[in-house]
């Protein structure tokens, strides 16, 4: 089993993203401000909240807007994705160009238009599992400061904060 696998299948880390009412339409909604405070402190047309399953991502919630074309695709199988690297690592994962990334120059996202430039960061619980990542996406090739970083981390933990205010009851 490679790592990615054993990562993305890990049973722990699977109960953690369901022990969270993930569609709650409130939490969607807090999801879509946080979103939008994120794309507006990095300056990035898209920002979205993506939890990262065993086999593909879902998109939660973004900013909307022009650039938005994961609220319609509402995911991804993770070989499509990049929000997995984040999760596979456990740590934030930057490219200005994606194109100029081996693992991701023939993305359809990339070859297609739709994202150049990705910023995205943990989604950690309290108990450390990783669930999915907080993520800013450019159809342009841009560079990310730490600043940048700093809103999204930012962004992340707010994130983290309104799913423990919707946790799943049996």
């Amino acid at each position: 089993m490679t790592k990615q696998a054993a990562v993305l299948t890990d049973l722990a880390r699977m109960q953690a993203i369901a022990s969270y009412d993930l569609f709650h339409p409130r939490l969607a909604d807090e999801l879509s401000a946080i979103c939008r405070r994120t794309a507006e402190a990095v300056r990035a047309p898209m920002a979205a909240v993506q939890a990262v399953l065993d086999t593909a991502t879902a998109c939660l919630a973004t900013n909307g807007g022009p650039a938005d074309f994961l609220s319609d695709l509402g995911g991804a199988p993770n070989e499509m994705a990049i929000c997995p690297t984040v999760v596979v690592t456990g740590q934030p994962f930057v490219a200005g160009d994606l194109g100029a990334v081996p693992a991701f120059a023939d993305n359809p996202g990339v070859t297609g238009g739709l994202l150049r430039a990705y910023a995205g960061v943990p989604l950690m619980t309290r108990t450390g599992a990783i669930i999915g990542s907080h993520c800013v996406i450019s159809p342009q090739v841009r560079e990310f400061t730490e600043r940048d970083l700093e809103g999204l981390a930012a962004g992340a933990h707010e994130v983290m904060a309104a799913f423990e205010r919707y946790p799943l009851r049996p």
